[in-house]
């Protein structure tokens, strides 16, 4: 398999025509070392011991998940667990909802994160003169 890096910096460089559609992104679910970037991001931020709706946390990491979870994004059937609702005091004396979705679900959405931002950074930072980070 061909290193995320070198994947996303294509994706990137694609993303400049602004005729190109892109095909095939899917597959590059199917990637391990996908998830490992991925579990690599999650783990720096703060709050990543936060258990999810599977009672999981990010301990729980290792091959045997991510090739389960490569398995199961193959056969079209993975599907996402419900997010875990806690509620966040504001200054102001309110609370507002914070959804906690489950590890595995953090995992994918991280590695759909770096695909979609490789490609539509170029975009925004082409019209809007903003980051997207």
């Amino acid at each position: 398999m061909r290193r995320p890096e070198l994947i996303l910096d294509a994706l990137s460089k694609k993303a400049r025509n602004k005729e190109y559609v892109f095909e095939g992104l899917y597959k590059n679910l199917y990637n391990p070392d996908f998830f490992l970037k991925a579990y690599g991001n999650i783990y720096a931020k703060e709050g990543n011991m936060t258990e999810g709706t599977d009672g999981k946390t990010i301990d729980g990491f290792n091959l045997e998940l991510v090739e389960k979870l490569i398995e199961s994004l193959k056969k079209e059937s993975y599907k996402p667990e419900p997010a875990r609702r806690k509620y966040i005091p504001k200054k102001d004396g309110k609370q507002r909802p914070l959804g906690i979705p489950s590890f595995n679900d953090k995992l994918v959405q991280e590695v759909v994160r770096q695909i979609l931002g490789s490609i539509y950074e170029v975009r925004f930072l082409d019209g809007s003169g903003a980051k997207t980070s």
